[in-house]
């Protein structure tokens, strides 16, 4: 029997949503309860349950709205199951007429990439990549389904999921290979120079109070963590061997991606409206389509970074002379 596969929630968005909607509303929410059960020894303060009661309010709204928006994909040899914690999608396999893989669409005001089911009762499913773990994996197979439609000698009413995806293989270096880097300081960087900041004068506003305590060391924590999230996303930099690009990040020192140069279809490298450095889209064969951004080089890495890449017959597109909309995938 063909195994099934599954397309898991993007966990980091899930946690990002989460921060604001547990952490931030909940540490708000609290502030709040203790203070009204002060205020409340001597007389009711009905602003104080006002504002607490609103940051409930916000906590449990925010909180709904994380676990109906995002959502599991699971595909087995005749349906994909899209679920989530009050609801379950199931697509038969022989019930679908069309298949537009990717097209961008700005349904969450941004730009997002989009994937467009269509049904043979003309019901149309749209699935956002961004919302998902390894979607490319779901592409792979709708690609294949969608070959198959086209294809008038195939009548496909099941999968054998075992020939399509094929299993990943584990990237390594070897000792021999060459490698290039590509980066200059974090630390020196726009966002760098923010980021570490805001830490010291964070940092110095708390060590400077009298009164340290567990909440306060919480706060801290939970300051810095939003600052991370923040700020780490524009700390990328770049690795090329002989056989792979990879991409790491100063702050999250223990992410690493791999990338075959054989694999990627193209590069694309845009500047976004009031952004420090540049981003770039890398786009595999296999649909996958990563984005990371960078503050840390200077114009002479990146011109180092695209003249690498086409020595390793990879396509390289830059517009990062102009400003362009992000996409979010």
């Amino acid at each position: 029997m063909s195994k099934s596969v599954k397309i898991k929630t993007n966990i980091k968005l899930v946690l990002a949503s989460s921060f604001f909607s547990i952490f931030l509303f909940g540490l708000l929410s609290f502030h709040m309860f203790n203070r009204f059960m002060e205020e409340s020894r001597t007389k009711f303060d009905i602003p104080t349950f006002l504002i607490f009661s609103f940051f409930i309010l916000l906590l449990v709204t925010t909180t709904l709205f994380v676990t109906i928006f995002f959502s599991n994909i699971e595909v087995n040899e005749k349906e994909i199951v899209i679920k989530n914690v009050f609801s379950k999608k199931v697509i038969r396999i022989e019930n679908i007429k069309n298949i537009i893989l990717s097209e961008i669409n700005d349904s969450y005001v941004i730009l997002v990439d989009r994937t467009r089911i269509q049904l043979k009762n003309d019901e149309i499913i749209n699935l956002y990549s961004f919302k998902y773990q390894d979607f490319f994996k779901l592409k792979i197979i709708l690609n294949f389904i969608d070959e198959s439609i086209k294809n008038e000698n195939i009548k496909l009413e099941k999968l054998n999921l075992d020939p399509i995806l094929s299993e990943k293989k584990s990237l390594k270096i070897k000792s021999d290979d060459k490698t290039k880097t590509f980066n200059f300081s974090h630390i020196l960087s726009v966002t760098g120079i923010f980021f570490y900041g805001l830490v010291g004068v964070i940092l110095y506003h708390f060590f400077s109070i009298e009164t340290f305590n567990i909440y306060t060391i919480l706060q801290i924590l939970v300051i810095i963590t939003f600052l991370i999230l923040l700020f780490s996303n524009d700390m990328s930099y770049f690795i090329i061997t002989d056989n792979y690009l990879i991409v790491k990040n100063s702050i999250r020192f223990w992410e690493k991606k791999y990338f075959d140069l054989n694999k990627i279809e193209s590069i694309n490298i845009h500047r976004h409206f009031r952004q420090s450095g540049k981003t770039v889209v890398i786009k595999t064969k296999l649909f996958e389509n990563r984005t990371y951004s960078s503050d840390n080089l200077l114009n002479k890495h990146w011109e180092g970074f695209k003249i690498e890449l086409k020595k390793n017959n990879v396509a390289v597109f830059d517009d990062s002379d102009r400003i362009s909309k992000r996409v979010i995938y």
